[in-house]
């Protein structure tokens, strides 16, 4: 899940946004984060889950929903 799609989920319940770094602070302190989320970056976190295909393979980072508007307008106005 991106940044963002975890601070839309937030608002519907009243949480306040979070970040990499915000979630990097709660990570180190709260031990039951560690059995639920598998691993997080920049873009956002993933999951545990019992089903290894739902996890993405390690390796490059996928690109963003904004990345990709941005490359598809890049090209849109050549």
């Amino acid at each position: 899940m991106t940044w963002d799609a975890i601070n839309q989920l937030g608002q519907q319940y009243g949480a306040p946004d979070i970040d990499y770094d915000r979630f990097a602070a709660r990570w180190d302190a709260d031990p039951v984060l560690k059995q639920l989320v598998a691993r997080f970056d920049g873009h956002g976190l993933v999951v545990k889950t019992k089903n290894k295909e739902a996890e993405p393979e390690q390796g490059e980072p996928q690109p963003s929903m904004m990345d990709k508007a941005a490359e598809r307008a890049t090209k849109a106005s050549f």
